[in-house]
């Protein structure tokens, strides 16, 4: 326990600096879009109760959400090193014990976290919080995209193994086969939460998509 928290206190200060750089070096952006498919593709585990998936899916969580409290928090404080640090291990404790406590509560495995609709989600998130720290809604939208290609390619590894036996034996899919491409889960209640939270963000962020389409659409005409 106390090598993940030393893990995830470095992982803080490495993303923090990571922001920080992105930022000021625009170059560093691809730093950035690499971040976001590694932590896509590990988000679909964040269901997962205990054990390696689970600490390595929230544990990355916790470390971007607290890279962007710092970010947004040191803007704000005009250099109060001391706050800035209390805001960002307060947001790290809250995300690590509250969240994640919550999410071992209502949710399980191969839930709506394997599905399509949370990889959407997850995109939509990554837009809505990037176009707010700094990125212009180009760069949002790539970092969104990196962020549900990271998101798809480990559902889809998910069936593949599901799917594919690689012990030599007859082929024989098992019981976790169609279960990560998914449109909806067990529960009512999340998928109605999942497709509402897209909803939402979809909503409120339909002009500055709409505005990107456009600007694409003359590029290349």
């Amino acid at each position: 326990m106390l090598g993940f928290f030393l893990w995830l206190g470095a992982g803080i200060l490495g993303v923090i600096g990571l922001v920080s750089v992105a930022i000021a070096d625009a170059p560093a952006f691809l730093i950035a879009v690499f971040a976001a498919v590694t932590l896509g593709s590990v988000l679909p585990d964040i269901d997962s109760d205990s054990g390696i998936p689970f600490n390595v899916a929230f544990g990355t969580l916790t470390v971007v959400a607290s890279a962007l409290t710092f970010s947004s928090v040191h803007r704000t404080t005009n250099g109060n090193i001391v706050q800035d640090i209390i805001w960002t291990l307060g947001v790290a404790l809250f995300v690590w014990f509250v969240i994640g406590y919550i999410f071992k509560r209502f949710t399980r495995h191969r839930g709506m976290a394997h599905s399509i609709p949370a990889a959407v989600l997850s995109g939509l998130t990554t837009f809505f919080l990037a176009s707010r720290y700094a990125f212009t809604d180009s760069e949002s939208f790539i970092l969104a995209v990196a962020m549900v290609l990271g998101f798809l390619i480990h559902l889809i590894l998910d069936e593949i193994y599901a799917a594919i036996n690689f012990h030599g034996k007859a082929f024989v899919p098992n019981k976790a086969f169609g279960t990560a491409l998914k449109f909806g889960g067990g529960s009512k209640l999340v998928n109605i939460a999942i497709y509402g939270a897209i909803i939402f963000l979809a909503a409120g962020n339909t002009q500055r998509l709409w505005n990107l389409a456009e600007s694409f659409w003359n590029t290349i005409r």
